[in-house]
């Protein structure tokens, strides 16, 4: 690890948030305790209080992180037995994980370099339980699928659990904007790293999927944005400490290459107040 101690100082964060909307039924897997005959083999994860399912920040996250170690095509290290990541495990390697697109979003904890995107749980809308809940309507559909032995052509079937087409999570992610004084170009890198966000929530929703059994047709979503969040705080050093020492802009985008259009825009805000805070 760097003997560097950084000095980093929070400049602001920009929260992207809206729905998740299920085109086909959804299965991100939970736990079985037990399975009686002709019941569930594979059921959703769902929150133990309310038994709804939900989608962890885990998966999402996860999902995001693979799509652009895929994207960028570099060595990837193993994690743990089985688990191979874009990680750098060395001393040595710490400019690497810090120049490492990857790394740089989503962290480096061997190289002490810290996550800048934090993805909270996507929970059911209001609008989604008052259809499924409310209504008496099943909130999960039971999808039987059957595997065939291709030498004896014995089928072997199986339930999987689904969270069923029509049925939207509210999600939300920040994105923390931060300048480490040892590195006073990492700034430079707001317009990347919100790009390769972007990237990665459009490959989810064009190419890819979220949960498993998605090259069966399983996990197809589509996400809906609400109003983008940006703040920004001013320098304590050029205006007084007040509860108002916060600006905040929101701006209306209504999909993934909306908000990709509109990246250079934001990141020059948050470039500028960069420059006045170390003038």
């Amino acid at each position: 690890m760097s003997d560097t101690q950084p000095k980093i100082q929070l400049l602001g964060h920009v929260t992207i948030s809206g729905e998740i909307e299920a085109v086909t039924g959804l299965h991100i897997g939970g736990t079985a305790d037990a399975i009686d005959k002709g019941g569930i083999d594979h059921p959703v994860i769902k929150n133990p209080v309310t038994n709804e399912p939900y989608i962890p920040g885990s998966s999402l996250r996860g999902r995001m992180r693979s799509l652009l170690e895929k994207k960028g095509g570099k060595p990837l290290s193993e994690m743990a037995s089985g688990i191979w990541m874009e990680i750098y495990k060395n001393d040595s390697d710490v400019d690497k994980a810090r120049n490492s697109e990857v790394c740089r979003v989503f962290g480096n904890a061997h190289t002490g370099l810290p996550s800048v995107l934090l993805v909270r749980d996507a929970l059911y809308t209001e609008d989604t339980k008052l259809k499924y809940i409310e209504s008496n309507l099943p909130i999960t559909e039971a999808k039987i699928e059957i595997a065939v032995d291709r030498i004896t052509a014995h089928a072997l079937p199986r339930t999987i659990e689904r969270v069923p087409a029509g049925a939207r999570f509210a999600f939300s992610m920040v994105y923390r904007v931060q300048q480490d004084e040892n590195r006073p170009d990492a700034i430079s890198n707001v317009e990347k790293d919100l790009g390769n966000i972007l990237w990665a929530l459009e490959e989810i929703e064009s190419h890819d999927g979220l949960g498993g059994n998605t090259a069966r047709g399983h996990g197809q979503v589509k996400f809906h944005f609400k109003p983008l969040r940006e703040v920004r705080y001013c320098d304590e050093k050029k205006s007084p400490s007040t509860p108002s020492d916060k600006q905040q802009l929101e701006k209306v985008f209504h999909s993934v290459s909306d908000l990709k259009a509109n990246i250079k825009d934001i990141a020059k805000n948050f470039n500028d107040k960069s420059s006045e805070s170390s003038n």
